[in-house]
């Protein structure tokens, strides 16, 4: 164990432990199960100290690491269901409605300016966030606002006379 790694740990982690314990209280709602994340976070990160000096943002790092756990937590508290034939017929309707709603949210989005489209894509089928999709279209980021703004509004009244039909 090197001196700096412990300093490190001291110094720049376990200062962010009330940041972390809020984080993981407010997705579990239980302040001792969040206790117990934050907790078991706090010894992934000693187990893994070495690599602690190349974290580019300390705090990211740790928030990161608690929504996993808490959403680990989660999943396991999730209770089971007995799946039989009713459940996986209305799991096939859903799928249809599902796929129905896909297309007809394409369609739609064809309809829509090129630029206005072509954001909207880009934020919701490529995931990127508003400063990738300035830099993508070569726009700047207010830009990208208002494209998506005027394309959200011209597909809300599209939807409308759709389903007034």
């Amino acid at each position: 164990m090197k001196r700096d790694e412990t300093t490190l740990f001291k110094d720049t982690y376990l200062p962010l432990q009330p940041a972390m314990q809020r984080m993981a209280e407010s997705l579990l709602g239980n302040e001792d199960d969040a206790a117990d994340v934050v907790q078991d976070c706090f010894v992934a990160l000693w187990n893994d100290r070495e690599r602690l000096a190349s974290v580019a943002s300390a705090e990211a790092w740790c928030i990161t690491l608690v929504k996993r756990r808490c959403v680990d937590v989660l999943r396991k508290r999730r209770p089971t269901k007995q799946i039989d034939e009713r459940t996986l017929a209305l799991a096939d309707e859903d799928c249809t409605a599902a796929e129905e709603r896909l297309q007809l949210a394409l369609r739609l989005l064809d309809r829509l300016p090129e630029r206005q489209a072509q954001a909207v894509r880009l934020r919701h089928f490529d995931a990127l966030d508003t400063p990738a999709i300035a830099h993508h279209m070569a726009i700047s980021e207010g830009n990208v606002y208002t494209l998506l703004s005027r394309a959200y509004s011209s597909l809300k009244q599209m939807i409308l006379k759709y389903e007034n039909q």
